[in-house]
């Protein structure tokens, strides 16, 4: 389970924003995220957090060609997503924190987008961006705490019946176009509150791949802090690097994090019907990957609507881009 917020005393927070990006060979796309990120915050407004999962094909020193100023924190083996989260956040200095995969892409103007929500709204402990596909497409980014039914369900059934509508687990169809509080948000890039980690707790290690911001964020709400969607905010994402080169170990690990989620918020009772419930899910999951199907893309990508990422929506009183 997690302890105490790691994050720094607000004496300690002198710097506006910590970046806290984790790696695991990801030479292939690391690169063109870092640039992106250079590029677009000011100088001397942020300090940089590369924690590197045990990569063996050069990502470590890619982040130092692109990003020499990059605080680089090396495992030697694969500890999990939400441990090496825990190792950013622990020496972030920030006022607020940006974590990020590496396999996105920020917009001119996204991360200021997102702190601008955080600075306008005193309860927002978490912000996340409008998420776009490699090929212009809407990336659904939002959503409500999960049900157990939808759970066992799967996205795919909920999409059959959505119209659009701002329910359900994931918001598919929506259009991510109004600034809002939200039930949940994307795990591919995400800004937090120092000063909420400092009361939520860090990161539940026990969630190696995936779920570990479902907690978290349920962690956040139940702590009185608002998940808020910021529409002018606009990051790419690639989506999949690490999974796609492990797709059984995600399979796994994804389920276990269910059963982690539901478990720790069920009776004692019904833990070992949950453990059956979500292994049975997990089999069908490893004969869909055995015959072939794309399981991840399926899970992730929703076809909707494109946007430009350099278009201006000044109409609805948004960050102008540059700024």
């Amino acid at each position: 389970m997690s302890g105490p917020g790691t994050a720094p005393t607000e004496d300690q927070a002198d710097l506006p924003l910590s970046v806290v990006m984790v790696t695991w060979n990801s030479a292939k796309v690391a690169g063109e995220c870092l640039r992106s990120l250079l590029t677009t915050l000011p100088a001397g407004t942020y300090e940089l957090i590369v924690v590197d999962n045990g990569s063996i094909d050069g990502t470590v020193d890619l982040v130092r060609l692109v990003a020499p100023e990059a605080r680089i924190i090396t495992n030697r083996d694969n500890r999990g997503l939400a441990a090496a989260n825990n190792q950013g956040l622990a020496v972030a200095a920030g006022r607020a924190v940006l974590i990020c995969n590496p396999d996105t892409r920020f917009a001119e103007g996204a991360v200021g987008a997102m702190r601008d929500l955080l600075a306008r709204h005193d309860r927002a402990g978490w912000v996340v961006p409008r998420l776009i596909d490699g090929d212009g497409s809407l990336l659904t980014s939002a959503g409500a705490a999960p049900s157990l039914v939808e759970t066992l369900l799967g996205r795919q059934i909920r999409r059959l019946r959505s119209r659009g509508e701002a329910s359900g687990f994931w918001w598919d169809g929506w259009a991510h176009d109004e600034e809002r509080i939200i039930g949940r948000g994307h795990e591919a890039a995400y800004l937090v509150r120092a000063e909420a980690v400092r009361q939520v707790g860090d990161q539940d290690e026990r969630y190696r791949l995936d779920w570990e911001g479902i907690d978290w964020s349920d962690r956040f709400a139940r702590s009185g802090w608002e998940t808020w969607l910021a529409p002018d905010a606009e990051v790419v994402h690639l989506g999949g690097d690490s999974i796609r080169q492990v797709p059984w170990r995600w399979v796994v690990s994804q389920h276990r994090g269910m059963y982690l989620y539901f478990a720790d918020r069920s009776r004692p009772v019904w833990r070992p019907l949950l453990a059956v419930a979500f292994a049975s899910r997990a089999a069908g999951k490893m004969a869909a990957l055995a015959a072939g199907l794309p399981m991840y893309a399926w899970s992730h990508s929703f076809g909707g609507h494109r946007f430009p990422l350099a278009s201006r929506r000044s109409d609805r009183g948004g960050v102008q881009h540059g700024g």
